[in-house]
């Protein structure tokens, strides 16, 4: 966004924030007054609720509705736009609504930082999945994703706004964080809740996040201090969300044969493996790299029972990766990671032959 026109003002109207936020070339789209949820342009397109159905509730593909030719704002991020004229149509039949901004129409990448608090994960490895933790974390010491957070920028020894580099940063109600980020050019990204880390979800592609100064039942969104400019995704966190397939990368054509694991072990251990290495084979696009993280950590624990090497994991996990299209640095990092961090939970066989 650009430095001039800030949104200063004690109490931004939300057309005047939708209006400023088009200017800078976010797309946006009206949020029903005092939610979260994003307006229906008509009762064709709304289902009500399980206590109330709609009766002209009509199913149909929401990229192919009839109210986005008619220029009304339905199904939020696909009617988003940064037309001034839209926009002030839209928002003086509802003055109310609140702000959305579609993450991907308007090339950005929003990590979202949940402040739910709740049970955190008795397994640590899930806090990040992939990811080498520090060996001393307190109990209790992680509360919620802002502790999450906290540690991954410790581990990767980096740095997040309100250092290097400054981005808009926005607090929910919930006291939870949006940092605010520029796609890198030429790149694509989608949402994924909870695949980087506990608490920690990312607003991307097809998603959307609340604008500041925009107000619901929960409370106010809020932008934090005075920076109102949005910097680029920094390496190192574009490099987690790579890693845990936050982003799109065009399918190459290729020609997959039957993929045979090789036999290790017997019984029930050579049958775990065969599972899990088929499961990173056979992997979907989208999903590749979080399969392959948590197989290679699953065979860690077979390797700590002292059932197996963990060159000879490392091998059969490379080859069953290959043959889903994986490969690169990025791919011995999961696979050494995932050993690393199962060998630490080692799997017993209490009444299985093994």
């Amino acid at each position: 966004m650009r430095g001039g026109d800030h949104l200063t003002a004690p109490a931004p109207t939300p057309i005047r924030v939708a209006l400023w936020l088009a200017a800078q070339g976010y797309a946006v789209h009206p949020l029903a007054p005092g939610g979260k949820v994003p307006v229906r342009g008509c009762d064709r397109c709304s289902p009500g609720t399980a206590e109330r159905p709609n009766p002209a509730y009509t199913e149909h593909d929401g990229r192919a509705c009839p109210c986005h030719v008619a220029g009304r704002p339905c199904h939020g991020v696909l009617a988003a736009t940064v037309d001034p004229d839209r926009i002030a149509q839209w928002w003086k039949r509802t003055p109310a609504a609140g702000v959305g901004v579609a993450a991907g129409p308007s090339g950005l990448v929003i990590l979202d930082v949940d402040c739910h608090g709740g049970d955190m994960p008795t397994d640590l490895e899930m806090l990040l999945p992939g990811v080498e933790l520090p060996a001393d974390i307190a109990p209790g010491s992680v509360v919620d994703g802002r502790d999450v957070l906290a540690l991954l920028v410790e581990v990767r020894r980096a740095t997040l706004p309100g250092c290097a580099p400054e981005t808009l940063t926005v607090r929910t109600p919930s006291g939870g964080f949006h940092y605010w980020f520029r796609a890198p050019a030429g790149t694509v990204w989608r949402p994924q809740a909870g695949a980087l880390g506990w608490q920690l979800d990312v607003r991307a592609g097809s998603s959307y996040a609340v604008a500041p100064g925009t107000v619901t039942r929960d409370g106010a969104y809020t932008a934090l201090g005075d920076c109102r400019t949005v910097a680029e995704l920094p390496v190192w966190l574009a490099r987690d969300l790579e890693r845990t397939g936050h982003r799109v990368r065009p399918e190459r054509p290729r020609v997959a044969l039957p993929w045979r694991p090789r036999t290790m072990g017997g019984g029930y251990v050579a049958a775990a493996v065969e599972s899990e290495l088929r499961a990173v084979a056979e992997a979907q696009p989208g999903t590749r790299n979080a399969t392959l993280n948590r197989s290679a950590f699953n065979l860690g624990t077979l390797r700590a029972a002292g059932h197996l090497e963990h060159d000879q994991l490392a091998d059969v996990l490379r080859d069953a990766a290959r043959h889903a299209g994986l490969s690169g640095r990025e791919t011995e990092a999961a696979i050494r990671s995932g050993l690393s961090a199962g060998a630490r939970h080692p799997r017993t066989f209490t009444g299985a032959a093994a």
